[in-house]
């Protein structure tokens, strides 16, 4: 009989305090390293990190992702608040069955999102600063958006994992 109860079961709360802690603190990290990369960049506009591997430099993006709707920050924005409520959606309504990888790669996903929405909103554009010198042809990038890249590889996994077992 308990048995059956646990997988009638939808809501974990462990797994929705999680989800939020995570993002909180992942959306912190985000904060805490633009600021200061954008107070080096400031100091030094251009920045050669790792022998050259990558440089750091100021770029405003008004797109998404590979410069997708460039200048629609309308459309950006209204796409990120869609996947977040989806998120949202997810974690409230099937927290039982989500694994520790689903729920971190989840709020990876989110803080990388919000923080990326935060500043389109703020300034009209995101603020990119990493350059792969070793990959010429990879836009620039910021933390936030390895963290969306992260997350929604993670989510990929996690998926493909649960479909294994």
């Amino acid at each position: 009989m308990s048995n059956r109860n646990n997988h009638s079961k939808v809501f974990d709360s462990g797994n929705v305090f999680k989800y939020f802690i995570l993002s909180i603190v992942f959306a912190l990290v985000i904060f805490g390293i633009n600021k200061l990369v954008l107070y080096a960049l400031s100091i030094s506009p251009t920045n050669q990190v790792g022998n050259g591997t990558l440089t750091l430099y100021e770029v405003h993006n008004t797109g998404a992702a590979f410069n997708l709707f460039a200048n629609q920050p309308q459309v950006i924005i209204m796409l990120s608040i869609i996947v977040l409520a989806v998120i949202l959606f997810v974690v409230f309504t099937r927290s039982a069955k989500l694994s520790h990888n689903a729920v971190s790669s989840m709020a990876l996903l989110t803080s990388g999102i919000l923080m990326n929405l935060l500043d389109r909103v703020s300034n009209g554009y995101v603020i990119d600063y990493i350059n792969c010198n070793f990959a010429p042809n990879l836009p620039v990038f910021n933390t936030a958006d390895i963290l969306i890249v992260c997350g929604a590889l993670g989510i990929i996994i996690a998926l493909f994992s649960r479909n294994q077992a």
